[in-house]
């Protein structure tokens, strides 16, 4: 490994972290919209499949900490004992958030109306956010 290799691959977790932390509000932003979701524009199936496209690719990159087009080389330096640490508290964080919002979902259920399909995407979109977010976090620190 090169000094060039370790400083691009600082670029890269940066990079990383800061499109984690992006793509985390547009999860929050989207479990927002997404109750009463039936009065969308868009096909529903064209609607549904992107959103769970869209959530299995950030599954996959929280799962395996990105990169996965990278060199060997450079895929170790950003997915090393610290990322791999950081990323285990945020899945760790993503599990007790789907905890308490899938109990917040039950709650406010008996008060309004939460379709399945609702109160599934709020909870998905909420505990991966708040894994995305933690991760994002915990490496810019």
């Amino acid at each position: 490994m090169t000094a060039s290799d370790i400083d691009k691959a600082e670029r890269i977790a940066r990079a990383r972290a800061l499109i984690m932390a992006i793509a985390a509000l547009v999860l929050l932003i989207q479990a927002v919209l997404g109750v009463g979701d039936e009065a969308s524009s868009m096909t529903p199936v064209l609607r549904n499949a992107t959103w769970g496209v869209m959530i299995l690719f950030w599954l996959i990159i929280l799962a395996t900490g990105g990169g996965l087009r990278l060199g060997r080389n450079l895929r170790s330096l950003i997915n090393d004992e610290v990322s791999f640490a950081n990323r285990s508290l945020a899945l760790q964080t993503g599990f007790w958030a789907a905890m308490l919002v899938g109990l917040i979902v039950y709650f406010a259920s008996l008060y309004t109306t939460i379709s399945v399909r609702e109160g599934l995407r709020i909870v998905t979109d909420l505990s991966i956010a708040a894994a995305l977010i933690r991760y994002a976090w915990l490496e810019t620190r």
